[in-house]
């Protein structure tokens, strides 16, 4: 008997130790291959949603005045049997271990039928272990930007926003008003999909304790919160509740998005719908007022003991309640004064006194009294009904009508070239608000909204670009709304203005300009006055909701313009073949300043941002100077990065006070999150584009035009000069701001202003003003200039500098009339190295003697500035440059030659000893003048030297004296833009490269011009100068020193006839 009780037991073993041996060979077969697909069962159920415990009455009055307590309705808490439910639009995802999906999303059903909030569903997964399921039913009325299709991580999953919040008219409701249409979601993690059989089918096997029956609990993503009230204050009637501070988007899953997603998302006041009538209340007396909203958890503040403490004053911020904490208000007005409002406040959470977390799955089922006025009470305030609109806008208001309210909003305030968005707001009680676009003064005529000239300005209540668009588009933008207004309330309609950069019929327009003028682009913070502008009218109209008597209107009509963008010439795009590919649009001022909304103030200034980064966004030390150089030539690129920020750096060092820390959405940044007022430079001009397509995100596609939604951005360096140059007497105050740094605290801006374009406000941490520019397609005929090409002079080829197509900032130096402006007669004198003059009675080595002749030199020459009031010869010539001109192709010395020269016969001194020539030269010297001219100011007339550009005769040495100049400082600045172009023509013209800092450190070793500064009583030794570096960066530096502390180098130019 034990031996055969032996033979058993070892039968037993070898038959299950071939088992696992089997089992071991075969398990990947029988469960399948990781990733092969199988057919499964898949429950899931809807859990009961949660409610707060009622602990104590929340009321600790004595006499339980104004009393606040939970109440429970069991029938919506608990499963029934036989109740039936349905869930519709059912995603479903399966997520590998590490996030990733696994398979596409799927959405397996229109609609589900939950019996006993339970259901099962025949679904295809995929093979793996340590798998999460989710399952996402959107309900009928929520809807969600992104595509599900697209989503390709959990963290993508849970991160996104689904929308459920509806915008009529200026005021908020939640789409959700039954239970049939709320959204679900849930998720079961480390569970795994396995094949049974040799069928396609499959099993799921939940990694679960024991116990556990399988499937996967779907809770709801929203809360409901329902007040039961009855209101006892006699003297009082009750006209409407309100919840506040309700954030406008659901997510999938609160807890595991991310804090940025959950701080992005804008919170809303929401109306209720329900009705005080006789009829609408229950057989307990009570009206019930009841919202589906998302989670808002504001925590727990522990030194709140008692309901009369959980308050929080909205006139001055008292009280111990947070900030955002949900809450219901109750409004009721005076039967003796209709403007008298008494608000009563009841703030939501998960107990009785100091929590403030309303959390998705959750009911909070309250019930009141109103039966107090008691001012004492911090719940409790009075509120005086105001009737105002503002809207910012370029003339004072006119109003008009019975009706009482102020019409009232900024003055000179306009819509720039680009995109606009403006709020139109409105503080109103009692009352039927109409807002409209007319075209004409009167408001009689409605704008066409089919007609190019008049649809420009359009009318929508939704606060940004994204929503108008996922809400329906061109549909919801319109020129007029209508809203009914009863409770007292600030609420925002917006004007959003399409781009201004042509006329009506595409075409580009040329401003008409007197060059004997100047023009102030936004000086003094008003608009700019030269370019054209379009006007619109919008009227608000306010009016009595009254059943008797007649109704009393207020009128108020506003004057809306939107000012032309300025053609600034072939400087947009990128520079190919020697000129750029695209024209440029410069806007027409700074906005930051002009306050359009009543309660945010405006910044005077924007700040770079990225202070003591050096993110090399821009430009890189020691990448390739081809790279650097397309960044130098255009900044769309350069503030497309600095506005996003890809590398996550700081961006509010040193100016947290005004610039919040940026916040990012699964790695794109929020959008909204910064006005006009509280941005940085970069990120200011990025925000003025149009989310087109509402994603959220402004596209840079620069390969794909037509979807590409990035337009507006800063000028680059090279973009900055084109404007100068294009300038003419057009004042561009300083500084403004470029797509640049030159390390981890500077970053230089531009300017026209105190004699030069380089701004003194170089650091990161100072102000500058912002000024976006775009690129532009052009006809053929604006791109027949504005480039470098070839130009064959006295039989010697040379690079020559086509400016012929700017739109302004040109004259024809050869003509008569062009001459006569640019130069001036003196007498000719020897060399000298300090221009003192030879005196016979002392004679001196080192004097300049008269030599009997008289020669033209360039005339001294200054820019205008913002309080130049005449226009003199020496403003035209720093301001106009030749059309066409011919650059020299190698450095020239001091005597005029192109090579080192050790007894130069031009620099002998006064016993006829000659000296040796040199590359680098004073102002005076590279201008021909005695050098006395280092330390005089522009008023002070001078004396010539045959030195510099006045000495050079061209290539072969034929051109006579005189024929060459020094450029000006804005013809400097385009040899410098151009300089890359420049050097490809080489080998044609002999071209050689510039000399080049080694460094960004652009205050010395560059090229003279002849421009100096602007004044005639200081800083006389200061003229303008330019550099260009190893990285093809340049600047133009209006401070250099004219005498032997700044010796720079020498290009010169010969004006070339237009014909």
């Amino acid at each position: 008997m034990r031996n055969r009780i032996t033979n058993i037991i070892i039968v037993m073993a070898i038959m299950a130790l071939t088992s696992c041996v089997r089992e071991e060979l075969l398990s990947s077969s029988r469960n399948g291959e990781e990733g092969e697909s199988v057919k499964v069962e898949l429950s899931f159920k809807i859990p009961p949603a949660s409610s707060p415990q009622e602990l104590q009455s929340r009321s600790m009055s004595t006499d339980n005045a104004f009393s606040v307590e939970f109440f429970k309705e069991a029938s919506l808490t608990k499963t029934r049997s036989g109740e039936v439910a349905e869930l519709y639009n059912l995603w479903l995802f399966q997520f590998h271990s590490d996030g990733s999906i696994h398979g596409s999303p799927q959405q397996v059903s229109d609609q589900v039928t939950m019996v006993n909030e339970m259901a099962l569903l025949n679904v295809t997964l995929r093979v793996g272990t340590d798998q999460t399921l989710y399952i996402v039913a959107l309900g009928k009325k929520v809807t969600v930007a992104s595509n599900l299709m697209e989503v390709r991580t959990i963290k993508e999953l849970e991160n996104l926003q689904l929308d459920y919040v509806d915008n009529r008219n200026g005021l908020y409701y939640s789409r959700i008003t039954n239970e049939s249409e709320i959204p679900y979601a849930g998720a079961a993690k480390g569970i795994s999909v396995n094949k049974t059989g040799n069928s396609d089918n499959g099993e799921i096997v939940y990694g679960t304790p024991d116990g556990f029956s399988g499937g996967i609990e779907v809770k709801r993503l929203v809360s409901r919160i329902t007040l039961k009230h009855k209101f006892d204050v006699t003297e009082n009637t009750l006209e409407g509740m309100r919840l506040l501070k309700v954030p406008t988007k659901l997510c999938i899953n609160p807890a595991s998005a991310d804090k940025d997603v959950i701080d992005n998302i804008p919170m809303a006041d929401l109306e209720s719908d329900n009705a005080f009538g006789d009829a609408d209340k229950d057989t307990d007396g009570f009206f019930t007022s009841q919202w589906y909203v998302a989670q808002n958890k504001q925590g727990t503040i522990s030194d709140i003991v008692s309901e009369r403490d959980r308050y929080r004053k909205v006139t001055d911020g008292s009280g111990k309640a947070p900030e955002a904490g949900t809450n219901i208000e109750a409004w009721s007005y005076s039967k003796s004064d209709r403007k008298l409002y008494t608000v009563h406040q009841i703030y939501v959470g998960n107990n009785n006194t100091n929590n403030f977390d309303v959390e998705i799955n959750s009911y909070y089922d309250l019930r009141t009294i109103i039966n107090s006025v008691d001012l004492n009470d911090g719940r409790i305030r009075s509120y005086t009904a105001v009737q105002k609109v503002y809207l910012s806008s370029s003339s004072y208001p006119t109003s008009s009508g019975s009706g009482t309210g102020t019409i009232t909003g900024k003055t000179n305030v306009y819509f720039d070239a680009h995109y606009g968005w403006r709020p139109v707001i409105i503080y109103a009680q009692g009352r039927k608000v109409t807002v409209g676009i007319y075209k004409d003064a009167q408001c009689t005529q409605l704008a066409n909204m089919n007609s190019a000239t008049e649809n420009w300005l359009q009318l929508s209540a939704y606060p940004n670009y994204t929503e108008v668009v996922r809400n329906g588009g061109a549909n919801v933008l319109t020129n007029q709304i209508e809203t009914n207004i009863f409770v007292p309330t600030r609420f925002k309609l917006y004007l959003y203005a399409d781009e201004y950069i042509t006329d009506e019929n595409g075409v580009i327009t040329d401003p008409e300009f007197d060059r004997n003028k100047v023009y102030n682009a936004a000086t003094n913070y008003l608009p700019t006055n030269f370019v054209s502008e379009r006007t619109l009218y919008v009227k608000v109209t306010t009016e009595d909701i009254t059943a008797e008597g007649t109704s009393q209107k207020r009128e108020g009509k506003y004057t809306i313009k939107q000012k032309q963008g300025h053609y600034v010439g072939l400087f947009g795009g990128e520079i190919e073949n020697g000129q750029y590919t695209e024209g440029l649009i410069i806007d027409a001022f700074n906005e930051n300043n002009f306050q359009i909304d009543d309660e945010i103030a405006t910044a005077f200034y924007m700040y770079s941002g990225y202070y003591n980064v050096m993110t090399n966004y821009v430009w890189k030390e020691g990448e390739d100077p081809e790279t650097n150089y397309r960044s130098f030539m255009n900044g769309k690129q350069a503030t497309f990065n600095l506005a996003t920020n890809p590398k996550n750096y700081v961006v509010n060092n040193g100016q947290e006070s005004i610039i919040p820390p940026m916040r990012k959405i699964n790695g794109n940044i929020d959008l909204y999150q910064y006005n006009y007022y509280n941005s940085f430079q970069a990120r200011f001009c990025h925000d003025l584009n149009r989310d087109k397509n509402g994603n959220g995100v402004i596209d840079y596609l620069p390969d794909d035009p037509e979807k590409n939604e990035f337009e507006w951005y800063l000028p680059s360096t090279y973009q900055a000069f084109g404007i100068l140059t294009s300038a003419g007497t057009i004042i561009y105050d300083a500084p403004n701001a470029l797509a640049l740094e030159r390390n981890a605290t500077l970053a230089t801006g531009w300017m026209m202003e105190g004699g030069g374009w380089y701004s003194s406000n170089t650091g990161k941490n100072s102000w500058k003003w912002v000024r976006c520019v775009r690129d532009i397609p052009v006809p053929p005929e604006r791109k027949t200039g504005t480039k470098v090409t070839t130009y064959i002079d006295n039989g010697d080829t040379y690079a020559l500098i086509d400016l012929s197509t700017l739109p302004y900032g040109i004259t024809d130096r050869t003509t008569a009339e062009g001459k006569t402006e640019l130069y001036e007669e003196l007498d000719l004198y020897s060399y000298s190295t300090k221009g003192t003059e030879y005196d016979p009675e002392n004679p001196q080595k080192d004097a300049s003697q008269p030599l009997g002749k008289k020669v033209f030199r360039g005339r001294k020459n200054y820019p205008p500035s913002k309080t130049t009031t005449t226009v003199t010869l020496q403003t035209l010539v720093s301001s106009f440059s030749s059309p066409r001109f011919i650059v020299s192709p190698t450095d020239v010395y001091n005597d005029g030659d192109t090579k080192s020269n050790s007894a130069s016969s031009i620099l002998q001194d006064t016993e006829g000893t000659p000296q040796s020539n040199s590359i680098t030269m004073t102002w005076a010297e590279a201008n021909g003048r005695l050098n006395t001219a280092n330390s005089q100011g522009w008023n002070i007339p001078s004396k010539a030297m045959n030195t510099g550009c006045y000495a050079y005769k061209g290539k072969s040495g034929k051109d006579e004296p005189g024929s060459w100049r020094v450029p000006n400082s804005r013809e400097l600045s385009m040899i410098l833009v151009f300089a890359h172009e420049l050097e490809q023509f080489s080998s044609e013209t002999g071209f050689q490269k510039l000399y080049e800092a080694k460094a960004a450190n652009y205050l010395s070793n560059g090229y003279w011009s002849s421009t100096e500064q602007s004044s005639t009583s200081y800083s006389l030794d200061k003229a303008t100068s330019g550099l260009i570096d190893v990285n093809y960066g340049l600047t133009i530096y209006e401070g250099a020193n004219k005498t032997s502390t700044d010796r720079n180098r020498l290009r010169c130019i010969k004006d070339i006839p237009l014909n």
